[in-house]
């Protein structure tokens, strides 16, 4: 096991914070050393704290699971060798997921009553244009929500982001119609999008663009770089439309 890359992988969980990887990041190099099991005062020396923060994370550990522990007088803990303990830790958070979910929907609920969404205008109808740099999958996602009646997508290969893909789905349910041009598409991809009805061509377009409605859209490049903008009206509607038919129908 690479230690670094495990204890990289459990901080990027979010469910571990760094006092707790460092008691682990210990108990890996212990282990190591074929110290399998070893008091808090052992495990503490190596990971430079105090004992008594280190009895604190241990057991802290233990509950979720990561660690288990002697009954003797002269307590000693391991690393779990009884069941991996990553499911269980996943359902937790699977759970956690399905609270949130109920909350999210309820706030939604609550904010469309409060504010009025009745013939909406899209930034208040102030024009926005911007070169930005990075944060394309908010601004995008953002795109995709304020599409009314049409999105027209030219890209490398279609999204795999979570949150593009719900943005995507809810303008679907809007019923809002999809286009896409993409310069790779694979079969399974290509099934997905049919049972949800987006158009898709096979081609090569530049740059990639995102437009919804004719004025609101995005310009992108390799490097998530380009240019946001609403309320403005372009000629990547007509860009695109030439690209469409040079581009081969899947």
């Amino acid at each position: 096991m690479e230690i670094n890359e495990f204890c990289s992988m459990l901080q990027e969980s979010k469910q571990f914070d760094d006092l707790e990887i460092r008691i682990v990041r210990s108990m890996l190099k212990l282990t190591n050393r074929d110290l399998v099991k070893a008091s808090a005062n052992v495990i503490a020396s190596e990971a430079g704290m105090s004992v008594t923060n280190a009895y604190k994370y241990l057991y802290s550990l233990e509950r979720k699971g990561l660690v288990e522990s002697g009954q003797d007088k002269n307590k000693v803990f391991w690393l779990s060798r009884s069941i991996n303990p990553f499911p269980r830790i996943m359902s937790y958070v699977s759970k956690d997921y399905l609270r949130l979910k109920d909350l999210f929907v309820k706030l939604e609920k609550l904010y469309d009553e409060y504010i009025d969404f009745r013939g909406k205008s899209i930034w208040q109808e102030e024009k926005a244009y911007e070169q930005y740099e990075g944060d394309f999958v908010r601004r995008a996602a953002f795109i995709f929500d304020v599409a009314k009646s049409e999105i027209l997508i030219t890209t490398k290969k279609f999204f795999d982001d979570i949150v593009l893909l719900e943005a995507i789905k809810r303008a679907i349910e809007r019923g809002v119609k999809i286009r896409v041009i993409a310069s790779e598409m694979f079969p399974p991809m290509i099934e997905k999008l049919r049972k949800i009805n987006i158009d898709m061509r096979l081609g090569r377009a530049m740059p990639y663009i995102i437009i919804a409605d004719e004025k609101h859209g995005m310009t992108m490049d390799e490097n998530e770089k380009g240019i946001w903008f609403l309320n403005c009206q372009t000629d990547y509607k007509d860009k695109f439309e030439q690209f469409w038919e040079k581009a081969q129908a899947i």
